[in-house]
């Protein structure tokens, strides 16, 4: 062994751990368990002894060889040059997830979870599955089908698509605005009809061709709204062809300047249009529509839609037996146009 230099930290450091060497902590031991002690009190001395001697030489370890425990893993340094000691297997956790609180007082509201973007105002429903918007409404191959050609059915196929997205998707309708888009679409005899009857109530209104909600009654959240159903054509008495659709709307709301509120509402809507040609021309008529809205209340019949929220009171509460809005085999022909739900 070389001298033990005092500017010399690995020599200092050889000389102290040699002076506990395996030997030393035998003679250590023996000299512990001689006739100082009672005999059952000797293994106690020994063992502390012991553990006193290690615990000194890895205190010497640290203080002047911790590239050692480096080495053995036991410490690693850190990024910013400091020392980690790692004393039990490091297990990798997730942080707290944070919910952001709205600024103002809507965060003081408790009405429920906050609903997120995407497919959250959808979730726990059949809805989730649907498609968004006009790709749900999907409509069946052109042919020529009672005396119109396959470019004429398929003209009409693409009006009633139009139609239907105008009076259920339109934003600007739903919204409760005036509903310019559908009002364009429409054939100029039935446009007439429908603007002169649009703020009538009763059965007579045409506010409830369309999807409308009432104004200051909710908002929509985010910009989807699923749809799911289907679309039939068959040939028509007489010449061309009967579109028959069948369609789920569900709409996602809130209350207006409260959106931790929010509710789905579920429209089923039917109609029923004919194509057909009239001195030439191919005429897209609107025959027939019917519809059940799911989720709203009941109390004023002028066409635009009300949802229940939570907490609401009952008010006019809906006809009938509930049943589930998602079902599109029980139809809507002679229901109340808010029938009772299962839920939305």
């Amino acid at each position: 062994m070389r001298p033990a230099d005092p500017d010399d930290i690995d020599a200092r450091f050889e000389a102290l751990v040699a002076q506990f060497d395996e030997d030393e902590i035998r003679r250590m031991t023996a000299a512990a368990e001689t006739d100082v002690f009672p005999p059952e009190r000797r293994r106690r001395p020994a063992v502390l002894m012991v553990i006193a001697g290690l615990v000194v030489l890895v205190g010497l370890v640290v203080v002047l060889r911790p590239d050692v425990l480096e080495r053995l893993g036991i410490v690693r340094p850190a990024a910013g040059g400091e020392e980690l000691m790692i004393s039990d297997p490091v297990v990798a956790r997730p942080g707290p997830v944070l919910t952001p609180i709205p600024d103002g007082e809507e965060g003081l509201f408790d009405h429920g979870p906050v609903p997120a973007p995407s497919d959250a105002p959808f979730a726990g429903t059949p809805a989730i599955d649907y498609a968004d918007g006009e790709q749900g409404l999907v409509m069946p191959a052109a042919r020529a089908l009672g005396g119109l050609t396959e470019q004429e059915v398929g003209q009409a196929l693409q009006r009633v698509r139009r139609l239907l997205s105008a009076a259920h998707l339109d934003p600007a309708t739903v919204r409760g605005g005036r509903p310019e888009e559908l009002i364009r679409l429409l054939h100029p005899r039935q446009r007439e009809a429908f603007l002169r009857h649009l703020d009538d109530k009763g059965p007579s209104g045409t506010r409830s061709w369309v999807f409308s909600l009432a104004p200051d009654a909710a908002e929509p959240v985010g910009d989807i709204v699923k749809v799911s159903g289907e679309t039939t054509i068959s040939e028509r008495p007489g010449g061309g062809v009967e579109i028959k659709t069948d369609y789920l709307f569900v709409h996602p709301v809130s209350r207006p300047g409260a959106p931790l509120v929010m509710t789905r509402v579920v429209e089923h809507h039917r109609s029923e249009f004919s194509a057909y040609r009239e001195d030439g021309k191919l005429v897209i008529w609107w025959n027939t529509d019917r519809s059940a809205v799911f989720g709203a209340n009941c109390a004023l019949d002028d066409g635009f839609v009300r949802p229940r929220f939570p907490g609401d009171p009952q008010g006019t509460r809906p006809s009938g037996e509930p049943v589930d809005p998602y079902d599109r085999v029980s139809g809507v022909s002679g229901k109340p146009r808010c029938p009772a739900a299962l839920g939305t």
